[in-house]
């Protein structure tokens, strides 16, 4: 199924295009800059959708359109913490904590909607607490910037999560060619509040270019496949496969101690991935 292939593509492109920013970081490259150029990117690949008009319905309304700011606002503020969390730690830690967001979906149905709680979400509890532990080994003078990761990472999976849900209720409804770009332009539109960030130095251009290019162009597919097939709880059981991509992907061209901890981070993205798939199937 196309959308399938979608998500697994988007999956394995996000630890290609992050490890491309965290490489620029580590040449020199501001958080702020790197979420500016990667926001931009966003945009600039959700745009040509207007034209997707021409060829599905369309059904603009103002609900919709509110939806499309909120989520353009929730994006927005999930860049910042998804780029904060990068920039305090290894790939291989920060892009699998953000995947605990279908995980934090479904505990907060059970506390907003007293959902019954059923084994698979007490499992997949337990397994989220065990896979972050693992996911935080590292060296010990690291420990505090792990830490502040997780606390990141942790906001934007709220925040994104917040995105799936209104996307799930509006994209279909008023059609993607008209929410997607809105919300996409609103994500532009406030990115100048971050304010001025200082030059890119010439050692991280390349990295920054490719990294933004990368994400700006997954992010919306992952959308644009919720979007057309309402599909948001497969979409993201297959989406979560960025947990183990991104620890291999690290381990294998990053910068930092992913090599060194490949093995317990590895058991550690595996658990998140088993909880997620439990969660989402509850």
């Amino acid at each position: 199924m196309f959308f399938s292939f979608g998500a697994l593509t988007a999956a394995f492109l996000y630890s290609l295009g992050y490890l491309e920013l965290k490489a620029s970081m580590h040449h020199g490259a501001t958080s702020k800059r790197v979420t500016i150029f990667s926001n931009y990117a966003m945009a600039l690949w959700s745009l040509p959708l207007v034209f997707l008009a021409f060829f599905f319905p369309t059904h603009p309304n103002s609900q919709a359109a509110a939806a499309a700011c909120a989520a353009g606002l929730c994006l927005f503020l999930g860049r910042i913490c998804t780029v904060e969390a990068l920039a305090k730690a290894d790939l291989s830690i920060s892009a699998p904590l953000l995947g605990t967001k279908s995980v934090l979906v479904a505990i907060f149905s059970i506390l907003l909607l007293h959902t019954p709680i059923g084994w698979k979400l007490m499992t997949a509890a337990v397994l989220t607490v065990a896979g972050l532990a693992l996911l935080q080994t590292g060296p010990d003078h690291n420990k505090h910037h792990r830490r502040s990761a997780v606390g990141w990472a942790m906001g934007a999976s709220i925040l994104f999560a917040l995105v799936d849900v209104l996307t799930q209720g509006y994209a279909r409804t008023s059609g993607v060619a008209f929410y997607q770009p809105m919300m996409f332009v609103v994500l532009a539109a406030m990115t100048p509040l971050l304010g001025k960030a200082p030059p890119t130095p010439p050692a991280a251009k390349k990295e920054l270019l490719l990294g933004s290019t990368i994400i700006g162009f997954q992010a919306p597919l992952v959308i644009m496949l919720i979007g057309f097939f309402g599909e948001a709880t497969l979409i993201n059981i297959l989406y979560a496969s960025r947990t183990i991509w991104s620890v291999i992907v690290d381990a294998a061209k990053g910068e930092g101690n992913a090599r060194e901890y490949w093995s317990a981070r590895l058991g550690g993205a595996a658990l998140l991935l088993t909880a997620i798939i439990l969660a989402v199937l509850k």
